[in-house]
């Protein structure tokens, strides 16, 4: 059975340790539903095939099947939304207070981890790379390297950069300052608002996540499924020039209303603040050091930064989800886990023609010399930033990431094809992140 032209969904966290003991949770509470706006791209498989029963049993007749484990396969589009907060995390509001509709499928999907810093204003003589602050004001943010930082230019369009050293009144951010490369576009003014952030690392730890319930309504029929016990993986690919992220999941367990005692019911539906987030100007941004330069002890020496133009660009976290065997559990399993994230990314660039290799003599070209080093063994930093609006603003980001590269063609044009995935990084753990503003 599929569920399609889903009218509604809600979902909820299956908090509670150990997580297996969760999974087939449903009430409220424990478990609290929120809605999450999806696309009709959404689709919900429930299944329960039938065991065949062999033999005979003495009368020639072969007996009838009996019911077999019920099996799910959420996958779930959705629009991106960043913090979903207006106005973003600038002064006093601290991004932890803004979750966005689907803040615990990141969660799951990343593994948990989550950071949430503080916005500040500026202070003076602060340049494109190094943001000064008054004395304990840094300390407050909340920051650390491996962060990143926001603020909003002369044309009310926010930039957004990875944080790569932070002094007791000041935050630099990636770039080269003698070479001119990487920083914002201009240097923040006294007071100017710094955005704080909220940001899922991928932590690559096998083991036990918190799964999700959901409940879902067809448009038409007001057919309704509880899916229980999710887990699952989200990637982020363009539609229609706008940013979506589908959850692949696998489920526990599904049920009907007539099959639970005191299920939830929907309630008045609850939109999020904000439109989508736009794919169209993303900036994307490489850095051929692995961190932007920060090595294994937090030490920062000062890399170029290349700004890309991007065709386009798609990530996918790449959860591996391993189904928790157990005899004893509903269905043969109890729950699943996590045994890996891949974190690929594709990302098709312009080809400008040039011979130069990847920021040779801080150059910001991608001809030749750049397809070949990707071809080889280069390792970079990747940064990809959709959106421009406070509040509503998604990055991407892979730390040590490494592309097969070709040489491609888009409307007659030559391109650079980069279809790669990240690796741990020298310094931290994370191998992709996702931030947002």
């Amino acid at each position: 059975m599929s569920l399609k032209r889903i009218n509604r969904i809600r979902i909820g966290k299956q908090a509670g340790t150990p997580a297996w003991d969760q999974v087939e949770n449903f009430a409220s509470p424990p478990v609290t539903y929120v809605d999450l706006e999806m696309t009709n791209g959404s689709t919900v498989e429930l299944t329960s095939p039938q065991i065949e029963i062999s033999g005979q049993r003495g009368d020639g007749n072969t007996p009838a099947g009996v019911q077999g484990n019920r099996d799910g396969a959420p996958s779930i589009e959705f629009y991106v939304r960043g913090l979903d907060l207006s106005g973003g995390a600038a002064t006093g509001v601290n991004a932890g207070t803004a979750a966005p509709q689907y803040d615990m499928l990141l969660e799951q999907s990343t593994g948990g981890t989550i950071r949430n810093t503080i916005g500040a204003d500026a202070a003076a003589a602060s340049t494109r790379w190094v943001i000064n602050f008054a004395g304990g004001v840094v300390a407050g943010m909340g920051v650390q390297v491996g962060d990143v930082l926001g603020w909003v230019n002369s044309s009310g369009e926010m930039e957004v950069l990875p944080i790569v050293e932070i002094g007791a009144t000041t935050i630099r951010v990636a770039g080269h300052a003698a070479n001119g490369t990487g920083g914002f576009s201009a240097a923040p003014a006294t007071n100017d608002d710094m955005y704080g952030m909220r940001t899922y690392a991928v932590d690559q730890t096998a083991g036990e996540r918190s799964h999700v319930a959901m409940h879902a309504q067809l448009a038409q029929s007001g057919v309704e499924r509880f899916v229980l016990g999710c887990m699952g993986s989200v990637s982020f690919a363009d539609s229609d020039g706008l940013l979506a992220a589908t959850w692949a999941a696998q489920a526990q367990d599904w049920k009907t209303p007539a099959e639970i005692t005191g299920e939830p019911t929907f309630t008045a539906f609850v939109p999020p603040n904000l439109g989508p987030v736009s794919t169209r100007g993303a900036r994307v941004m490489i850095c051929p050091s692995s961190d932007w330069g920060v090595d294994a002890a937090g030490n920062y020496t000062q890399t170029d930064v290349a700004k890309a133009t991007a065709i386009s660009a798609s990530m996918d976290l790449g959860t591996d989800i391993q189904p928790r065997t157990a005899a004893t559990g509903t269905n043969g399993r109890q729950g699943f886990v996590c045994v890996e994230n891949a974190c690929n990314a594709d990302i098709r660039l312009y080809h400008d023609g040039t011979t130069a290799n990847l920021l040779a003599g801080s150059s910001q070209t991608f001809g030749d010399g750049a397809l070949l080093e990707f071809m080889g063994e280069q390792t970079v930093s990747l940064f990809i930033q959709y959106g421009t609006t406070p509040g509503n603003v998604v990055c991407l980001e892979i730390p040590c990431y490494q592309a097969n590269t070709v040489l491609g063609e888009e409307g007659g044009l030559a391109t650079l094809d980069l279809t790669g995935r990240g690796y741990r990084p020298i310094f931290a753990s994370a191998t992709a992140k996702v931030h947002l503003l």
